[in-house]
């Protein structure tokens, strides 16, 4: 806040406040907080009031799970919240809710264990399972009816006397006539990926389901010492998902602790179980549904904005730190902005992020929308995640990012900054130059936005006991408002941070955030017919660097938009990339729900630019690529690009390319210094150039042309052919075609 009255409101809330304070945690770094400024307003009390009530929408039915009812809910919730601050009213709060479709999504209607002890039954909580992320044929297993996009309430109810197992070796001497008609109690430890990794977990379950049981229910208990399971991945990514050869059993998930409704208090007590009775209703959509919560808070300075970040969704967990901790950040940045009558230096914008934990589905389709919001952008802070490491385990904060240390800057510049204001609050951050994907912060990476994930861990030290994801308790039931409650006092900190990136940044004296030069050029990705929100820039993240670090400014037109003429006018926009035709149903769901396909006039209109001048790139994709080097279903919208590509003389053929790799024969520009090109597994598309095309093969797979420059019209126009989308992108998290990528940020820049 940069006007005197507003100082002076801070000052005088600050004194009228009464603050909730806890002991700070073992784990806790020192805090020293002066009493005249905002960050003494953050508040404990008001967090966790915030948290309790996001962490009870649709407790053991999902919860938060992504795409789903509980998401909805929550995002209304947080919108209900943000209508009660009446000073964000007066100066102008606007919100916007979108809505977008994901590939998959599972809807848990209802969930319910009951156990008969001492001939009394006694309902107890239990969950379902969430299935696969991008399989339809495997996902259907966790479907009540085996139905896809059938949401009739349909549970199927199962009961039988109960077998417990404890052991992989416990299931290898189980006979298969004891199991008949019974539901087995399975000690999750056996199965748990976390300890024995995804196969070998899957391997163990599929003899257990292969022996015939009539239910399943897997049984986890807390534990926060190193090597023991708590859990790890049970709701949403266990090794059930992987198991392939064995038919599908009404499966649930309990927590030992739980189960004290029964009388239940350790393994021992089960024995006193007569029978269990499991219900189970779950549909399993594609495509699903989700959504995205947008809050603009008006700045002094309108022409510059400011954007934190956190998702909403949680993984089938109560999910109270991952991320329901970064949820209630925002909702409290929004309560201090509220509380303080002023305006922060520039915009706000406050963006609750649906379905993360499926692919970062809603950053990607954010960053997408608001190509506008980003350019005026200064920086962006996510705040995913506060943790609970397991005993033993030191974490701090950490500002993770993705610097331009691969094209020979590594300046870390809003890490650095928002370090170097928190320092003077007694609060230890640390920045961390990350190449990878992180948070939904990376969605925005790609398009030269500066941002960090605000991240408690200490990375080192959970790699060496299995990962982030099993040494501290997310991504497991036991991810709770308890475990939070232990780290209030980092919690905290990490509210003074985001309060921080709020009302610091955008100030005199800020420095300048961005390390790319200033953009006098313009680069266009056309999604138009794109549903696939992984194969674009938000994924691209090295090529969007390399265009930005040659003074692009990278550009999206999102799926469902049509370019517009000064979109397509070849004197304001230097390079365009078409990218592939390809929705989300597939040939295992119901392809006859909306069909993409590129209009007459969409390819008039790419070929006037081409025509006027213009370097174009065609690019095409034998399936959906998440992440690039993840090869996933067939993309039946392959052949759908030759009504833009044979306008030019290209037409693209049924197969796949021989190899996932290219070899340079071609001499051009474009490959100067290139040895050989990475493709996606079995991605790429063959395509055949008519005999009067003028141009250059550039790179062949086996023979086949992998990548071709073709000149178009009088006026210099060109147009790069790829046989492989995946060209584009960073295989394995590997840039194995960086120069490639900087020598089409050079060759466009220089034409």
């Amino acid at each position: 806040i940069v006007t005197n009255r507003s100082i002076i409101a801070w000052m005088l809330v600050s004194l009228i406040v009464l603050v909730g304070c806890s002991g700070c945690s073992p784990a806790a770094p020192d805090r020293a907080v002066s009493a005249d400024t905002p960050y003494s307003l953050v508040s404990q009390e008001s967090l966790f009031a915030y948290l309790e009530e996001l962490t009870a929408i649709q407790a053991y039915s999902g919860w938060r799970n992504s795409a789903s009812m509980g998401e909805t809910q929550a995002l209304e919730f947080v919108g209900e919240k943000l209508r009660q601050f009446d000073h964000l009213q007066e100066i102008g709060l606007e919100l916007e809710n979108q809505r977008f479709r994901v590939f998959l999504s599972t809807e848990l209607w209802d969930t319910a264990l009951d156990l008969t002890v001492a001939g009394e039954e006694i309902k107890v909580p239990a969950d379902g399972l969430r299935g696969p992320r991008d399989d339809i044929r495997q996902a259907l297993r966790f479907d009540s009816d085996g139905v896809l996009n059938d949401s009739e309430r349909n549970p199927v109810v199962v009961k039988g006397p109960v077998v417990l197992v404890r052991s992989a070796e416990e299931i290898d001497a189980l006979d298969s006539a004891r199991l008949a008609g019974a539901i087995v109690f399975l000690d999750y430890a056996a199965v748990d990926r976390a300890l024995l990794g995804k196969q070998e977990a899957a391997v163990v379950v599929g003899k257990l389901l292969a022996k015939g049981p009539a239910g399943l229910v897997l049984v986890t208990q807390l534990s926060n010492q190193p090597g023991e399971s708590h859990g790890s991945f049970v709701g949403d990514l266990s090794g059930l998902n992987l198991v392939e050869t064995a038919p599908a059993v009404p499966t649930l998930y309990a927590r030992l602790e739980d189960l004290a409704p029964a009388g239940i208090s350790g393994w021992g007590d089960l024995e006193r179980v007569e029978d269990a009775r499991i219900t189970w209703d779950a549909d399993i959509f594609s495509p699903g549904e989700s959504g995205n919560l947008i809050a603009r808070i008006p700045g002094q300075d309108t022409s510059r904005a400011v954007i934190l970040g956190a998702h909403i969704d949680s993984p089938n967990s109560p999910g109270a730190m991952d991320d329901g901790s970064g949820s209630v950040i925002l909702l409290e940045v929004a309560r201090i902005l509220n509380l303080a009558q002023g305006r922060p230096p520039v915009d706000i914008y406050l963006v609750w992020f649906g379905s993360e934990e499926l692919g970062l589905y809603g950053s990607f389709h954010f960053a997408a929308t608001h190509q506008e919001l980003l350019d005026r952008t200064l920086a962006m802070l996510q705040t995913d995640m506060l943790s609970r490491p397991l005993d033993g385990i030191s974490a701090y904060l950490n500002l993770v990012t993705w610097s331009y240390g691969r094209l020979g800057d590594a300046r870390l510049a809003w890490p650095d900054f928002l370090q170097g204001v928190v320092r003077g609050q007694g609060v230890r951050v640390e920045p961390v130059d990350y190449a990878g994907i992180e948070s939904d912060n990376s969605a925005l990476t790609g398009f030269d936005v500066p941002n960090a994930n605000l991240i408690y861990m200490n990375a080192p030290a959970m790699e060496e006991v299995g990962g982030i994801h099993y040494a501290c308790r997310i991504h497991d039931p036991y991810d709770t408002i308890e475990a939070a409650r232990e780290m209030g006092d980092v919690l905290e900190q990490m509210a003074w941070v985001a309060l921080a990136a709020a009302v610091e940044t955008g100030r005199d004296g800020t420095p300048p955030l961005r390390v790319a030069p200033s953009p006098d050029r313009r680069a266009l990705f056309i999604a138009s017919h794109t549903e696939s929100v992984h194969m674009a820039p938000t994924t691209f993240i090295d090529l969007g660097m390399a265009l930005s670090w040659e003074g692009f400014d990278v550009d999206m037109i999102p799926y469902g938009r049509t370019p517009t003429a000064a979109d397509l006018d070849p004197s304001a926009t230097d390079l365009v990339v078409v990218l592939p035709v390809v929705d989300y149903p597939s040939p295992e769901g119901d392809p006859t729900l909306y069909d993409e396909a590129w209009t007459q006039e969409e390819v008039d209109a790419l070929a006037a630019y081409v025509s006027g001048g213009g370097l174009l790139v065609v690019a095409n994709s034998a399936h959906r690529l998440k992440y690039v080097n993840m090869v996933l279903d067939p993309n039946e919208d392959w052949i759908d690009v030759n009504l833009l590509a044979e306008r030019f003389g290209v037409s693209y053929q049924q197969g796949i390319l021989p190899s996932a790799g290219a070899t340079i024969v071609g001499e051009h520009p474009l490959v100067q210094g290139v040895s050989g090109l990475a493709l996606a597994e079995g991605n790429g598309v063959p395509f055949a150039l008519a005999e009067s095309v003028s141009g250059v093969i550039l790179a062949e797979s086996e023979g086949v042309p992998a990548v071709a420059l073709l000149d178009y019209g009088d006026a210099g126009g060109q147009v790069l052919v790829l046989a492989d989308v995946g060209i584009l992108g960073s295989q394995g998290g590997e840039p194995h075609n960086l120069t490639f990528w900087r020598n089409l940020a050079e060759y466009a820049r220089s034409r």
